[in-house]
Parts: structure tokens; C-alpha cells; sequence
């Protein structure tokens, strides 16, 4: 165990044991990686990379939010298991967004490392929930790890976020939900979809996205801010899934021949963070593809691993949260 050892590297972390390193959500020459999914803040390093392991929708969206392959890339999806050098690795759903992986890493000498990624243990509209597995060493998010992180139920905020759209759009006015171009826009786009609700696409990037989840069953629908259904849409009340919500105004009054600022000024962002916790209320909503701290707890303890490793912002508390439930945690940022 002691010889395990896990260093900051980029954006992500290298893992060396036995003699072998391997890239966990960073580039590296020489080394391979692995990817747990396509958001910005996982990705920036990968040019650098040898080898790269990802299920096959992790790359259709790496690709959609316009990422270029210029390296090997080493197909794993859900339940398959890659040999390098004698180490299994097995990828499993991280419930996060599409292709989303959590990493089970088993050494020849028995030593079993579970490597999250970002997850969330709770069904949304458009992704499974992950689910933990029995592991040795543990290296986890801590998103929202501290106590204060407690998200209501997810039906609780899609009813909220439903109602809130009706009424901003039974009052003549633009509802924009400002969501991420992956995974949130999708969930989003799919509520108000099952509540019969037109939707248009705010931006190019969303729109691929909206493919790629398409490719794999998801069935979204909405128009493109160039359609010329566009004033159509806004006519009969409508709501525009944005992430980048000025930018989005200009491209509707420009197709729709919308004098400036006519859409601005009768739209309404609505926002879509887990951060907006604190002020769930009027405009902001707590939709989290996270977990929230009492899920990563119960996460941690079904995995009953004998030493837990903590990352992103809120590794520190969690660390320390742990430790005073007498498990052995330690933070890496």
C-alpha cells in the first residue's frame, strides 16, 4: 500500500505502482491515460497524451465541444476490461454526463484502485446513477464536500425549475436557462421536453452535444437559434437552453430580424448550478451532475477502501470529514 503513490499532474493526477504509471484525466508522454469524461477542466492536458482510454461517447462529446484526437484511442465502454501489462482495467458509469467512467484498476499482486472522475449516485433524465464498487485505495471528487453541500431532491428541482419556466413564459416574457454545453443542457432540454415545452438550442456546441446523446438513445429535441421557426418558437412561448446566454440574444435577434435588444430585454436567465444552493429561490436552481456531501459520505463507505484520496475544491474538508469518521483520507489538492 505505502507504495502507491499519486502526484498532481496537469489538470489531473499520475498513479504509479509496480514500476507503471498511468495518466488519470491528464497527458503525459509514454504514458496512458485515462479519461473519465469531456469537460473542459478534465481535458486541457491531453494533448500531451500517448494513449488514451475513454468509452466511445466520451470521445463522440470530446469531439462535439470541438476536442481534436491526436492520439491513440483505446475504445473501453461500460463493463469492459482493458490487460495493460497485466493490470485489469474496468470501466464503469459515472452518472455524470454522457460516456462519463469511473476507472476500476486491479494489480496483479491483488491491489484494487478506484478512480472516480466526477459522478453522481442519482438517476437524472438523461443519465444513470453510478454505483460503487469495493476497492482498495479510493481516489474521489470532493465537489461539494463539505456539509454545507446537502441538495434537495432532483424531482423537487425539476418541479421548481418547470414552474418557474411557465410562469416567466406565461408573463410574455424569454425563460433562458444557463446551463453547461454538456450533460446540465441536455438534463434541461429533457424536462421541459416531457413537460411539453419548446426548447431552442442556444448555441453551436449544444447543438452537437445534442447529437452525440442522440446517438445513444436520448431522443432530444429542440431547434437551433438559425432555424426559421425561431420567431415561430418565441411567438407561441418558448425557452432557449444557453451556456453562453449573451451571445445567444444576438443570434436570435439577428435570425429572428429582431431589432438589438429586443430579446434582452423580455428575456429572464434562469440558472442551472448546484452552486446556486444558498439562493434556491426566484431565478437559480441547484441542478448538480455531482454528488452532493451526503452522497460522496455514503459513496466512500460502501467502497470500504482502506485509504481514500480526495480532489478538487472541497478536498481538504472532506479529508478531514473523513478522518473524524476514522477513515484514513487524505487530500491531493
Amino acid at each position: 500500500m505505502n507504495a502507491v503513490k499519486i502526484y498532481k499532474h496537469g489538470p489531473g493526477f499520475i498513479l504509479s505502482y509496480m514500476g507503471i504509471d498511468i495518466g488519470l484525466d491528464t497527458g503525459a508522454p509514454r504514458t496512458m491515460t485515462l479519461l473519465s469524461h469531456a469537460h473542459a477542466d478534465h481535458i486541457t492536458n491531453l494533448g500531451r497524451a500517448f494513449q488514451v482510454v475513454a468509452t466511445d461517447a466520451t470521445i463522440d462529446t470530446f469531439r462535439a465541444r470541438g476536442g481534436s484526437v491526436s492520439w491513440e484511442h483505446i475504445s473501453l465502454d461500460y463493463g469492459q476490461t482493458l490487460d495493460f501489462h497485466g493490470i485489469e482495467i474496468t470501466s464503469l458509469n459515472a452518472g455524470h454526463v454522457l460516456g462519463s467512467t469511473m476507472f476500476l484498476i486491479k494489480y496483479g499482486d491483488g491491489l484494487s484502485v478506484l478512480y472516480t472522475g466526477d459522478y453522481n449516485t442519482e438517476d437524472s433524465i438523461v443519465h444513470k446513477a453510478a454505483e460503487p464498487v469495493p476497492a482498495d485505495v479510493l481516489i474521489t471528487e470532493a465537489t461539494y464536500g463539505s456539509p454545507q453541500w446537502v441538495f434537495p431532491e432532483r424531482l423537487e428541482i425539476h418541479k421548481a425549475i418547470t414552474e418557474r419556466v411557465v410562469s416567466i413564459i406565461e408573463s410574455g416574457r424569454l425563460p433562458i436557462l444557463y446551463a453547461y454545453s454538456l450533460g446540465k443542457a441536455q438534463e434541461a432540454i429533457a424536462l421541459l421536453q416531457k413537460q411539453k415545452i419548446l426548447t431552442i438550442t442556444g448555441n453551436y456546441t449544444i447543438e452537437k452535444v445534442n447529437k452525440a446523446y442522440n446517438k445513444y438513445g436520448a431522443n432530444l429535441k429542440s431547434i437551433s437559434p438559425d432555424s426559421p421557426h425561431v420567431h415561430e418558437y418565441i411567438d407561441m412561448g418558448c425557452a432557449i437552453i444557453s451556456s453562453q446566454p449573451r451571445s445567444t440574444i444576438r443570434r436570435i435577434e439577428k435570425q429572428a430580424n429582431l431589432g438589438k435588444y429586443e430579446i434582452e430585454n423580455k428575456s429572464q436567465v434562469v440558472n442551472l448550478t448546484g452552486w446556486s444552493l444558498n439562493d434556491f429561490s426566484g431565478n437559480n436552481f441547484p441542478l448538480s451532475a455531482h454528488c452532493d456531501f451526503n452522497r460522496l459520505v455514503r459513496f466512500v463507505q460502501e467502497v470500504g477502501a482502506r485509504v481514500v484520496y480526495c480532489f478538487t475544491s472541497n478536498a481538504n474538508e472532506f479529508s478531514q470529514h473523513l478522518s473524524h469518521m476514522n477513515i484514513n483520507a487524505v487530500p491531493l489538492e
